[in-house]
């Protein structure tokens, strides 16, 4: 394939020439448009930049840009005029004359070109970086929410790579007008979260209902003491800001009244959480080495332990006792935060203590903070001395830093076998003759062998969201997005087992553990019914193999869809018990295990 070891190149070589040409009655076609999750973000730009080398007769590009804040502009139809606003998901619903707040996100897009001047015909795949329950919202959303762009003269162009996902080194370059126009104001086909629907749709009623975040009350009769659209959540280390805002999975949209989308998932694969800690001189948690689920409830939650004190630093091993801690928290409506609420600190609950008001509570002698996004979350647990946070793993955002590192997790590490020996130190993606793409294989099978033998509790399966429309497009980019992520940004677990790509590779055996489906408590506010059965999904048809000889690799987990779309999965995931590993000949039995919401 065009996309492994460097062997792109030369096509990128002639896009100026081949983009200066009159654009007037060149044509493209959207092959994806997502949004969602930021630990998908690099994988996923390696998988649609490899179909576009697949398809490509002329040359491909790419281009990356990250927005900054993206205010309202109060014209009440849910737009933003500001000068830093680059790209934002616009979700037109309201209340009355109030809108829903753009969303704005890193971008990247790629594309190929086939023919050139007024002939050429443009692929084009894009993805916006926001977070998974806003990309579930934006897809759910009836009217669907769509991307929008500042002008494309205003699309500022890095002069050299602005991420080092492009493994043919190529710098980014201006999108094509038609290219522009593809993706420019129109509505999402798929998203990309870290929790399901049903865990998204529960983490935002809590907000709005539960937790006290909600500001914009529900007008429709029967829906008293609800709320549509939540106060801003904000970071207490930068300008980021959360917004609950409500939606539907099934039944009637709850701002328009119109039906959603009857959408479809496809599993990806799955990824540890990392509890991360300060590691800057001075600081306490240089020591430390390791939480219990216990202890990280309790310290998340600001629980005054028995004979002690909140956040003390005996929570973390290898700390001092008299050392105060200060926990980096994440947002309610945040996939990572809920991946790790119900799977390691319940029955605590880091939101005690929390108002929409503040982003900061004294915790002992030290602090709990809230932080908005990965990126905000790791930078806070960075600068901060004593600080403890967490976040999905991955190269990009907290790959090695000399001023943090991870702990193990009730005493597991979430990245390395057991016989490795811990240092706490991060790994990082190497470089190839200095130049600034990753490279960073890793053998089938050996990726977070925690995760995959059921030592380490802390993850998720990622997923694409989409609709039957959209089916075929969005599950090639996933396929292919774990075909690669083994030889380029190992990032997650594959869900499905993969091929060795060389005839000297390695099989890659693909997931062999799930979590246990539930109906989550509160996805169904009245009068509103959502009907959910639990289903941890089918079993998945086994893979056949054609590298060297015929062969057939057997699936051993749960989820997604069956062929004829009869057995398909249903239900919140996050925090379910998790189900296996299964043996090397028996696989998981269907239906899959289901139980009982705790939440």
């Amino acid at each position: 394939m065009k996309i492994l070891k460097g062997t792109i190149g030369i096509l990128a070589l002639a896009l100026s020439a081949a983009f200066a040409q009159d654009s007037s009655a060149q044509t493209a076609q959207l092959q994806v448009l997502t949004a969602g999750s930021s630990a998908q973000f690099g994988p996923f730009a390696i998988g649609a930049y490899a179909l576009a080398n697949n398809v490509a007769t002329t040359a491909v590009g790419h281009y990356t840009v990250k927005s900054g804040a993206c205010p309202d502009d109060g014209t009440g139809n849910g737009t933003s005029t500001a000068s830093t606003c680059l790209a934002y998901l616009r979700d037109t619903r309201k209340v009355g004359t109030t809108d829903i707040v753009p969303e704005p996100g890193n971008l990247w897009v790629a594309w190929s070109q086939s023919g050139t001047g007024t002939s050429a015909v443009y692929q084009v795949w894009a993805y916006l970086s926001v977070d998974s329950t806003v990309g579930v919202r934006a897809f759910q959303a009836a009217p669907r929410a769509k991307l929008t762009l500042a002008a494309l003269a205003s699309l500022p162009v890095s002069a050299t790579t602005n991420y080092p996902y492009w493994n043919d080194n190529s710098n980014d370059s201006a999108m094509p007008t038609a290219v522009y126009n593809a993706i420019n104001g129109v509505a999402l086909t798929a998203a990309n979260t870290d929790i399901r629907p049903e865990d998204a749709l529960f983490a935002t009623n809590r907000s709005l209902n539960s937790l006290g975040y909600g500001s914009v009350a529900d007008p429709r009769s029967g829906h008293s003491g609800q709320f549509l659209i939540g106060t801003a959540i904000s970071s207490h280390f930068g300008s980021g800001v959360a917004h609950p805002v409500s939606f539907a999975i099934s039944g009637a949209d709850p701002f328009s009244g119109a039906t959603p989308p009857a959408f479809k998932t496809i599993p990806v694969g799955a990824a540890p959480i990392v509890f991360l800690a300060n590691n800057t001189t001075g600081s306490a948690t240089i020591n430390g080495t390791n939480i219990t689920l216990a202890n990280a409830g309790i310290l998340f939650s600001g629980t005054v332990p028995s004979g002690g004190t909140a956040c003390q630093g005996s929570l973390v091993d290898g700390v001092s006792s008299t050392a105060a801690l200060n926990p980096v928290l994440r947002e309610p409506l945040s996939g990572t935060m809920n991946t790790t609420q119900y799977s390691v600190f319940d029955p605590k609950d880091q939101e005690s203590g929390w108002t929409a008001a503040v982003s900061s509570v004294t915790c002992g002698s030290g602090a709990r903070s809230r932080s908005i996004g990965t990126g905000d979350e790791v930078s806070a647990v960075r600068s901060q001395a004593n600080s403890v946070g967490y976040a999905f793993f991955s190269y990009e955002s907290t790959g090695a830093n000399a001023n943090y590192k991870y702990l193990k997790l009730a005493g597991v590490d979430p990245l390395y076998p057991s016989t490795h020996t811990y240092t706490g130190a991060l790994p990082s993606c190497g470089t190839l003759g200095g130049s600034n793409y990753l490279t960073c294989p890793v053998t089938g099978g050996t990726s977070f062998p925690g995760l995959r033998n059921n030592t380490y509790k802390a993850w998720s399966i990622y997923r694409m969201v989409t609709d039957s429309t959209n089916l075929t497009n969005t599950q090639t980019l996933a396929t292919e997005a774990q075909l690669l992520v083994n030889s380029t940004i190992p990032d997650f677990v594959p869900f499905l087992p993969q091929c060795k790509l060389t005839t000297s590779g390695t099989d890659e055996p693909g997931l062999d553990v799930y979590r246990a489906h539930y109906v989550p408590s509160t996805i169904t506010t009245v009068p509103n019914t959502i009907t959910v059965t639990a289903n941890s999904g089918p079993l998945p048809a086994n893979t056949s193999c054609t590298v060297g000889s015929s062969y057939t690799l057997k699936s051993y987990t749960l989820g997604g869809t069956d062929p004829s779309g009869t057995n398909t999965e249903q239900g919140g995931d996050a925090g379910g018990a998790i189900q296996g590993p299964f043996s090397g000949s028996t696989q998981p039995t269907v239906p899959g295990t289901t139980q009982t919401s705790t939440h």
